[in-house]
């Protein structure tokens, strides 16, 4: 822990809203370290709305605050473009503090199909209803997983636009076995894969939803 902590007085100070249901942490140079004196001495119980994008955090980082009060009164978290991975995205998905969470940004991070399977199996993130993890590594394996999911029951939108998904992701998400509340699915910048595109075209199951975006062009 940093001995002089009195800066995040002060940033909490400049971010809290007047309600105080929302901090604003984007953009602050906020690497590991940072992210555990965060840990150890922040709780504000009334904070709904967390911005905490645009900074350095890895995934050790991510593991302390997952742990943290800091976490627990969350219902939207925000940590895009940080350099979180798979660890980092199953630090979240298990977090006990987490299970109050309705939106989940993780887009333009290093996530891959380890963090993406753990997101799809996680118990604690059952109230989430919007999860952005586009621009990642996810690949087949994690987009089975999601597809699948029965644990992210309350799932409205999904946004998994600019990963590695192929043929088989594209099989699995055109099924969609699982997601039974989805209403938005973004797919586009994935891997050019004529078939896959053509079977999410044609899936009766996302001609349901209110929103698919994917590569595909029709005649």
């Amino acid at each position: 822990m940093s001995d002089d902590i009195s800066y995040i007085r002060k940033w909490i100070k400049r971010g809290l809203s007047k309600d105080k249901k929302t901090l604003d942490f984007s953009n602050r140079g906020i690497d590991n370290q940072t992210a555990m004196d965060l840990a150890e001495n922040v709780a504000l119980p009334d904070i709904e709305i967390l911005y905490i994008h645009t900074n350095k955090i890895k995934d050790l980082g991510t593991e302390e605050l997952a742990r943290s009060e800091f976490f627990e009164p969350l219902k939207e978290l925000w940590m895009y473009e940080n350099l979180i991975g798979d660890a980092g995205a199953r630090a979240l998905a298990e977090s006990d503090a987490l299970t109050r969470l309705r939106y989940l940004s993780l887009y333009t991070n290093k996530v891959g199909d380890e963090g993406a399977v753990a997101l799809a199996n996680s118990k604690t993130l059952a109230r989430l209803e919007v999860l952005d993890l586009s621009f990642n590594r996810i690949g087949d394996i994690g987009a089975e997983a999601l597809a699948n999911s029965t644990h992210l029951k309350n799932l409205k939108e999904l946004h998994l636009d600019a990963n590695r998904i192929g043929l088989r992701g594209m099989q699995a998400l055109a099924d969609l076995s699982g997601l039974q509340n989805l209403q938005t699915l973004n797919l586009s910048y994935n891997l050019i894969n004529p078939l896959g595109l053509e079977l999410l075209s044609e899936s009766k199951r996302l001609r349901e939803l209110n929103t698919v975006t994917t590569d595909y062009i029709g005649e």
